[in-house]
């Protein structure tokens, strides 16, 4: 892709809907141009349940992004989540006219497009077919087959779906917002190219993405997505159980789990204190352990649901490189405490690499975002989009050299988005 080829992706989470504009950094990644995020409205676990509200959040992401990049984008790339996601794993076969011809990465490409999830209801859509081993001739697990010489070649793939409702309501929704959809990246997938290395998919690794209402499990292994499943828990649980066990408004526990929340029993005093609700403006007195009782119960709980998946998908221990927390939610203190009283070591956080983004979005609730936008750098565009983006590049020159500039403006946009 031309390092002048800009692109978009938008990450509708259930908290905050984040939109990065990008390009190509002329070394096979990306690097951000512009940034905008807006409180999410109309979201519910990741899927869309009222179209107005969303619609709004993810215009008014774009537009200033949009205004921070200068760039006047009309396309997107759509990050998915929700408990709707599944994969599954199914075999594909390409059959060569002759022994003689060396495998190209073209037939590895056409033996991973025949793989086809078995029994896929109409009800479902393929979002992803992402290869993980090869088999040449019957010779199982062979690592670059190029330039081998087979007569056929067998793909496992990991075939990621989700339903198609939910997927066609996130497409309808952003489109309504006038941003046409290039392509859409399961979140999990997403959260990967930010914040895991490549040594770590290689020796095997849990990538545990905390989000606002679910929470995404993937296994890597051998460089590839071995498996992935979602837990239908997340931030906003904690905050919940705090707001019945405290009788405050969700606003408030969300404050008091912020700043006074800790996962880790162990560490615990017996301080007492107190805190003006935002809600209402009455004085709120609570015990730091008791709280931490609370959050110690949902995160103990969040992890072994978390077993329960690795073990569904043949890891009854960790893999050799442990376990990588990354999300909004594993800003928790003391959640990688109870990961490892639960899971075992080694625990650590993941949080994106600096792709040139403002220091407030180096978070990892932001790594589905940073991530998509590595993704979208490697993916084909039609001759057509590009046609239609330098044209509308042209015609906008003096558009983006008013509104180019930095984008210290978005600490203002965090605020808004916390409140």
């Amino acid at each position: 892709m031309s390092r002048d080829v800009t692109f978009a992706v938008i990450d509708v989470g259930t908290t905050k809907v984040l939109t990065l504009i990008g390009r190509s950094d002329g070394y096979g990644g990306a690097e951000v141009l512009g940034a905008g995020i807006a409180p999410a409205a109309g979201i519910r676990k990741g899927v869309v349940v009222d179209a107005g509200e969303a619609r709004e959040s993810i215009r008014e992401s774009v537009e200033d992004a949009r205004f921070a990049a200068g760039v006047p984008a009309t396309s997107a790339f759509v990050t998915v989540s929700g408990s709707h996601l599944d994969a599954q794993v199914s075999w594909g076969a390409l059959h060569s006219v002759s022994e003689e011809a060396a495998v190209t990465q073209t037939e590895l490409e056409l033996a991973t497009e025949a793989a086809h999830p078995e029994g896929l209801s109409t009800r479902r859509t393929l979002i992803h077919k992402l290869p993980r081993s090869c088999s040449i001739d019957g010779l199982r697990n062979v690592r670059n087959p190029i330039g081998m010489h087979a007569l056929k070649i067998e793909m496992e793939t990991v075939c990621v779906t989700g339903e198609a409702s939910s997927i066609n309501a996130l497409v309808g929704t952003v489109e309504s917002a006038r941003v046409k959809v290039e392509g859409i990246v399961a979140a999990p997938v997403a959260a990967a190219e930010a914040v895991l290395t490549a040594e770590e998919m290689e020796r095997g690794v849990v990538l545990m993405d905390i989000g606002g209402g679910v929470t995404t499990v993937a296994v890597y292994r051998h460089g590839a997505l071995w498996n992935t499943g979602v837990l239908p828990l997340g931030g906003s649980q904690f905050t919940t159980d705090l707001s019945l066990a405290l009788n405050v408004a969700p606003e408030t526990a969300e404050e008091i789990k912020v700043r006074y929340g800790q996962a880790a029993l162990d560490i615990m005093g017996d301080e007492s204190l107190e805190i003006e609700s935002p809600a209402d403006g009455r004085v709120v007195r609570f015990e730091r352990r008791a709280i931490a009782r609370y959050l110690h119960e949902r995160a103990a709980e969040l992890f072994r649901f978390a077993d329960a998946k690795l073990e569904s998908f043949g890891f009854p221990t960790l893999p050799p490189a442990g376990l990588v927390l990354t999300g909004g939610g594993s800003a928790l203190r003391g959640i990688e405490r109870v990961a490892r009283q639960q899971l075992g070591p080694p625990v650590r956080f993941g949080v994106p690499e600096d792709l040139g983004l403002p220091y407030d979005l180096r978070d990892a609730a932001f790594a589905a975002g940073t991530g998509a936008l590595h993704w979208a750098s490697r993916q084909p565009r039609s001759a057509e989009s590009l046609r239609e983006q330098e044209r509308r590049r042209k015609f906008n020159e003096s558009y983006a050299q008013a509104n180019a500039g930095p984008l210290s403006w978005l600490k203002d946009r965090m605020s808004k988005a916390a409140s």
